[in-house]
């Protein structure tokens, strides 16, 4: 496996988004020593753009998406990508195919549309553009806008879980980690910290149940503002669980 670090913070609008580069960065490179695995950096630009369509910083998205794609054009491993806003995760989930269940781990459902989102903030929009005709399970989210609800829900395009109620249908999964989905109390070095959030533990122990029964192809841990070491040690424990699903998947 190998670790792409996309320092974006574009996709994002709350204040705290200034801190996303930073706290890219130092995630991971605790990931790269944790893992033993390669670090890579995605060059990513430090300006804004205008609105276009309803998303913000529109053009710089874009060149954005066109450097992760040639980043990852000739890897064959499975990759960790480490955000950055959770719109980093776009292009790695589009170039699966339909056949991989996406698991998102998040408080936020990210399924809105430029035309329903509150924001104009492409994060929460990033599943809703991604998800093609896939199965998409959500879990742990507990803030869903009104223009997501009519995709949620039985009978409809995604489910939504607790954390340990697993059971997608595909063999082959894609986990997305927003570490919004992590209690605040826990963990405070999240872009947008939403209560009744998830224990790192019981986290943990979702992930790797995962194997060896379904195969991990690639993974993402997003939305980290903190550089601080001792609250970034915290994640140890899920950097090491994600590492060995992963690593279980490559074999």
């Amino acid at each position: 496996m190998r670790i792409h670090a996309v320092p974006q913070f574009q996709g994002a609008l709350v204040e705290s988004r200034a801190r996303l580069p930073s706290g890219c960065r130092a995630l991971a490179g605790l990931a790269g020593r944790v893992l033993g695995a390669e670090v890579t950096e995605v060059p990513v630009g430090t300006g804004t753009s205008p609105t276009v369509g309803g998303i913000a910083n529109h053009e710089v998205l874009l060149a954005h998406q066109d450097a992760q794609r040639t980043a990852l054009s000739e890897v064959d491993e499975p990759v960790l990508t480490i955000g950055g806003d959770c719109s980093v995760d776009l292009v790695p989930v589009r170039r699966l195919g339909d056949d991989v269940t996406v698991l998102w781990f998040d408080a936020h459902a990210d399924l809105n549309t430029p035309e329903s989102s509150p924001s104009g903030a492409f994060h929460g929009m990033v599943l809703r553009s991604a998800m093609g005709e896939r199965e998409v399970v959500l879990v742990g989210t507990r803030s869903i806008d009104d223009g997501e609800r009519p995709l949620i829900g039985e009978g409809k395009r995604v489910a939504l879980v607790e954390c340990g109620d697993l059971a997608p249908r595909n063999r082959q999964v894609y986990l997305h980690i927003d570490l919004d989905v992590l209690s605040p109390n826990e963990f405070s070095g999240m872009t947008y910290p939403e209560p009744d959030g998830v224990a790192i533990d019981a986290l943990v122990r979702q992930v790797r149940q995962l194997s060896p029964e379904w195969t991990v192809v690639g993974a993402a841990i997003t939305e980290c503002v903190t550089a601080d070491e001792a609250e970034l040690a915290k994640l140890i424990p899920l950097l090491e669980a994600v590492g060995e699903v992963l690593t279980y998947g490559d074999r």
